[in-house]
């Protein structure tokens, strides 16, 4: 069959391809926004290719495919569902907002001239927007200017929301009425580019019809050759990426297109056995560890980029100011993760008793 009926397993050469290109997709954004800050004076396009935004591209495909293999392969509800991703993200994005508007402060003092480059008239309100994952919503495009990533959050937490209310609804008609409110809150910029994260959930759900893992690697560096090609020599279309009304979903259609060959790519990952499968080794774990971190990586390395620049008089193209400057962003973002990445069980242990408490209040009521 087409479908696949078995939970596929995500281990061996599959999770270490994944891991790997979420941590490449990270670094691409890191470097991209770097080589901004220091090479170039008309933004974040450089040699005529956001980067960036390919990379937040393969980020969709991957996250589509993660969310379907633990719905599929770990299935413990919407609850369990719901309390997994707002502890994944907010986890993240709360220390992340918090350390933004700091940097942003600091920045007003050392530096108003380069924070007026990013000012867009009152700013608190766009950090309790972004905070709510509002940002994005419709035509809005209100994330802190000091911190572009965050708009794709709010993007993905829409695909989170809406998947799970279609996942784990009631039969009938009425149970597609939650997923078509969320739908309608998200607006059509976000319902744009949500095909491209519904390709790489269908990536893992239908089967991978290749037996050879030779071959499956062979044309997964095909399909990936040719989305980095596409990306290359297609336009924008059919609007320019980061202009109103559309703002990031502008090229969506440009988007899709190589967000098939990426999608492609995973469908075609070699299922494991678990007699295939050795012990992970040190390189293995380190891999799985390290792209852990790329989220806060993410999040946090637009900010501290411009905090850099704020503290040390820029020097345009000067390649070792620019070496320090990314080596000493890099190293804070990774103690921050690891920092993050330890306390996220407290997250987690929050969010499992207000989601358990608003259950048993709701059942209570519905009881009276």
């Amino acid at each position: 069959m087409i479908y696949s009926q078995a939970p596929k397993k995500i281990a061996g050469g599959t999770s270490i391809f994944m891991d790997s290109l979420r941590i490449v997709a990270a670094l691409v954004v890191f470097l991209g926004h770097g080589y901004a800050q220091w090479f170039t004076t008309v933004g974040y396009n450089y040699n005529g290719v956001d980067w960036g935004h390919m990379a937040v591209v393969i980020f969709f495909a991957l996250s589509g495919y993660v969310i379907a293999y633990s719905t599929t392969a770990n299935n413990r509800g919407l609850l369990q569902y719901t309390q997994a991703r707002l502890s994944r993200l907010y986890s993240v994005v709360i220390p992340t907002l918090l350390i933004t508007a700091l940097i942003e402060i600091v920045v007003k003092f050392s530096d108003p001239a380069l924070l007026a480059h990013y000012t867009r008239g009152v700013s608190w309100p766009r950090y309790i927007i972004s905070g709510l994952f509002l940002n994005e919503v419709w035509f809005l495009s209100a994330s802190p200017p000091i911190n572009g990533p965050l708009w794709s959050l709010s993007y993905e937490f829409w695909y989170y929301v809406v998947f799970g209310l279609f996942f784990f609804r009631t039969k009938g008609w009425k149970g597609l009425l939650l997923p078509l409110a969320a739908c309608l809150i998200a607006g059509p910029k976000i319902l744009l580019m949500m095909p491209i994260w519904l390709l790489g959930n269908c990536a893992y759900r239908f089967k991978n019809p290749i037996k050879s893992h030779t071959l499956s690697w062979l044309l997964i560096t095909v399909m990936i050759g040719i989305a980095i090609t596409l990306f290359c020599v297609l336009p924008g279309y059919p609007l320019h990426l980061g202009k109103a009304p559309l703002f990031f979903a502008g090229q969506f259609i440009t988007d899709f297109i190589i967000g098939v060959f990426v999608a492609l790519a995973l469908w075609m990952l070699p299922q494991y056995e678990n007699k295939e499968v050795k012990k992970p080794s040190p390189v293995v774990n380190f891999i799985r560890k390290f792209a852990d971190l790329t989220f806060p990586l993410y999040v946090l390395h637009d900010p501290m980029l411009v905090l850099v620049r704020s503290l040390w008089k820029t020097r345009l193209f000067d390649v070792t100011q620019f070496t320090i400057a990314m080596l000493i962003v890099f190293t804070a973002t990774m103690v921050i993760g690891y920092i993050l990445e330890e306390n996220r069980k407290h997250w987690t242990s929050f969010f499992k008793k207000a989601l358990q408490k608003g259950k048993t209040l709701s059942l209570a009521k519905a009881n009276t």
